[in-house]
């Protein structure tokens, strides 16, 4: 566990490695991070499935470009709905916050989360790098 001090002094503590996580939260981190990696959303994504769409049309991979653009479909309605997987695996990752137990999972209970850690000063540049963080420790294991 580590501890992520927000801007206004609010203590929220972390999961830090996916062997700390209990099975159900393991399942929920995976699941938001396989999203994001092939969803996505915002416009990376947007751009990333835009290319693929193209390099498959250009290689008359139809079938591909189709899923592909299935793809890109819903990587624009997750960016317009304003929503983030990556966002969500972080939110599996807090523990506690100011040491009250955060334990629900589900996406409303996610978000709320999101949206109270925003208000007291959780940038995006804190989320990605302990998601990225995580990340790297599942890689090496």
């Amino acid at each position: 566990m580590r501890t992520l001090t927000l801007p206004g002094g609010t203590r929220v503590r972390l999961f830090q490695s996916i062997f700390e996580l209990s099975a159900t939260r393991h399942n929920e981190l995976q699941h938001w991070l396989v999203r994001g990696a092939g969803i996505g959303s915002g416009v990376g994504a947007i751009d990333r499935h835009f290319s693929t769409v193209t390099a498959y049309l250009a290689a008359d991979k139809r079938e591909e470009a189709a899923d592909a653009l299935a793809l890109l479909h819903y990587a624009f309605a997750e960016t317009l709905a304003q929503f983030s997987p990556k966002h969500l695996a972080f939110g599996v990752l807090v523990a506690s916050v100011d040491e009250v137990p955060c334990q629900d999972f589900s996406e409303p209970g996610l978000e709320a989360l999101l949206a109270t850690l925003s208000e007291l000063g959780l940038t995006e540049q804190m989320v990605t790098a302990e998601v990225e963080d995580v990340k790297k420790n599942w890689q090496r294991s």
